[in-house]
């Protein structure tokens, strides 16, 4: 009995050019806020609203 032949794994994903005039290696973001700068508005929501 023949073995059947293995298909090779292909990405799943599409890969596409970028657009024109796009920069292929951008900068990075800037900080935009503090880490702890929602903790009180987040302790002052009981209970979580849905």
């Amino acid at each position: 009995m023949d073995e059947p032949e293995k298909k090779k794994k292909r990405p799943r994903r599409v890969t596409t050019e970028p657009p024109p005039g796009t920069d292929p290696t951008p900068a990075a973001e800037p900080d935009r806020h503090e880490l702890t700068e929602n903790d009180e508005r987040l302790k002052a929501e009981k209970p979580p609203h849905y």
